[in-house]
């Protein structure tokens, strides 16, 4: 087993390192605290086309992909958010939309003409996303949507919207899918929610009032809601994918605390000698050094475990893990810099604020500890 990176993944880290230091940490600094445009997120995702973040040409290597959503945390969070979530509903209407809706918004989603969300939480629903009340009814060749998103990360920019519903079918009972919304065609409200952290991510609510999508539109259903299979079976959606690169992003977070904070005790003075010699000051850094590295392993056992039989633990491992390491690792940071590391100037105070963000979405940290536990144990603590 060898832990090294191979001569080509370190090509590929090098090189967009250097890009992303050069061309996105200065627009980070302006614009990483503060409500995204819509304009300004598809410009900034069609420079990271060529490296392979979105678009057609995206690394097979998983731990290609690990280094890039870790480099892009590195020096713009919210803008790690923003891309990988449009490219998991870009994959998931250009392979699982009906062929005619494939046609139209595929190319336009994987490109990064359009920017896309995926609504699963509501206001009354967030770890048991099959517990939708949000509903589409049929009518003739439509559905009426009505309800309400909440948390939707990149809603208020969205251009095209994967939605999770309960599906009234005429005669049938009710079931879960997904409805491919088109903002364009069929226009609904959204509205940003204010946050701790990840400002220029968008996290925000929907609102649909009879909104009329075609039914052509529909993606696929889950099971009745009311089937019963040695117990309640509600299909949910897959997390894993999006759980991996929080924990990538985590890291990339982290990187950036320990970089800034090796600088300072480099050059702060006190009594006489440069901080970075007292050993309390060693002692944090090699905490936060161990911290980092343990985590950034489990992400890449992670990442190359998806779609594996039994990938689950060892994907809420690593996100339960390097995203509370996140907030860990940019404390002690804090903490090495005094004074000064509860500055806006200093950057790492903002970086807490961004890695405390990263613990919740796609399952807390509690619930990645049940999805553990009932892998280890074959018990599931949330049914019966």
């Amino acid at each position: 087993m060898d832990f090294n990176l191979t001569d080509e993944q370190e090509m590929l880290r090098d090189s967009v390192r250097a890009f992303l230091d050069k061309e996105m940490e200065p627009v980070d600094r302006e614009h990483g605290d503060r409500a995204m445009t819509h304009d300004l997120a598809r410009d900034l995702l069609k420079k990271l086309i060529p490296f392979g973040y979105v678009g057609p040409d995206q690394p097979s290597d998983p731990i290609m992909r690990a280094i890039l959503d870790e480099e892009l945390g590195r020096v713009f969070p919210s803008l790690a958010g923003i891309q990988f979530v449009t490219g998991i509903a870009a994959m998931a209407v250009a392979y699982g939309a009906h062929p005619e809706v494939s046609a139209r918004l595929g190319d336009p989603l994987i490109d990064c003409d359009l920017i896309a969300c995926m609504a699963f939480s509501e206001p009354n629903v967030g770890s048991d996303p099959t517990a939708v009340e949000c509903k589409a009814t049929r009518v003739g060749d439509s559905y009426l949507v009505n309800g309400t998103k909440a948390w939707i990360s990149n809603g208020h920019i969205a251009d095209v919207a994967v939605i999770m519903l309960r599906l009234v079918e005429p005669g049938e009972p009710e079931s879960l899918g997904f409805l491919v919304v088109d903002r364009q065609e069929t226009p609904f409200e959204s509205r940003d929610i204010v946050t701790l952290g990840l400002r220029a991510f968008p996290l925000s609510e929907l609102y649909f009032d009879d909104l009329e999508v075609p039914a052509v539109n529909l993606m696929k259903t889950g099971r009745s809601l009311t089937e019963r299979s040695g117990g309640p079976h509600r299909r949910a959606p897959d997390f894993n994918i999006a759980r991996v690169p929080c924990a990538s992003i985590s890291c990339g977070i982290a990187q950036k605390a320990l970089e800034i904070a090796l600088d300072y005790v480099k050059e702060r003075r006190q009594f006489g000698k440069e901080i970075g010699r007292h050993q309390l000051v060693q002692e944090l850094i090699a905490d936060m050094a161990m911290d980092l590295e343990a985590a950034r392993l489990l992400t890449y056992k992670a990442r190359q475990s998806l779609g594996t039989p039994g990938s689950n633990a060892a994907v809420s491992m690593a996100k339960a893990y390097a995203t509370e390491m996140g907030v860990r690792v940019t404390s002690k940071a804090m903490e090495c810099m005094g004074a000064m590391g509860l500055t806006r100037e200093a950057h790492v105070e903002r970086l807490y604020r961004d890695a405390r963000m990263w613990i919740v979405p796609d399952g807390t940290a509690q619930i990645q500890r049940l999805v553990i536990g009932r892998e280890l144990t074959g018990f599931s603590a949330l049914r019966d």
